[in-house]
Parts: structure tokens; sequence; C-alpha cells
């Protein structure tokens, strides 16, 4: 395993028990850089929450959205002002297929 991978899976693991990725952690583990974060940032891609010394923290759910959008603009080139709105639709889409399943439970 290279040291790339060993971090990844380090930093994942601290999520996993409730820490949140700092700007350095997010850009490592998803290969951006921080100008590109900062860019999503202020289009709507990811949304930070402030740590109490004003450093931007990253959760579970945002690195979630992060490395979905990577895929998105390496898969099928979308654009930065595009990705909020692709982002939010597919995760609306996984909410409806969550509800769809629940009622197909209830209804068998």
């Amino acid at each position: 395993m290279n040291q790339r991978h060993e971090d990844a899976v380090a930093i994942v693991e601290e999520l996993a028990v409730g820490q949140a990725l700092d700007v350095s952690e997010l850009c490592r583990v998803c290969e951006l850089s921080q100008e590109l974060l900062i860019e999503w940032v202020a289009e709507g891609v990811t949304e930070p929450r402030s740590s109490r010394s004003g450093e931007w923290r990253f959760g579970p759910r945002q690195l979630k959205r992060v490395r979905k959008a990577r895929r998105l603009q390496a898969d099928l080139g979308l654009e930065t002002t595009a990705l909020p709105l692709v982002l939010d639709l597919l995760d609306e889409v996984e909410q409806l297929r969550r509800r769809v399943r629940l009622l197909e439970r209830l209804v068998d």
C-alpha cells in the first residue's frame, strides 16, 4: 500500500469517528488544489463549517460531495458553475430512491 493511500485511509477513519477534515486534508484525500477548493466553496459546490479558530472544516457529507464533484468534472467535463445544481439533483434522486425502497418494504 502506498503512502498516499495509507494517508487517505487514516483520514477517512478519522471521519468515521466524527472528526472533520481541514482544507489540506480534504485536498490531499480528493487530489485537488486549494485554489479549486476555494472556487468550489465560492460557487456552492461544497459548504465548509468553520472551526473555533475560523478554519474551514469538512465533514463526511462534504467529503462525499467533493469526491462526487471530482468524478463529474473528470468524467463528464462539467463546468464548476453546473456542479452545485447537478450535485443537488443527484442528492434528490438518492433521497427519492430511499423513500421508494421504504414504501416498497411497507407494501410488501
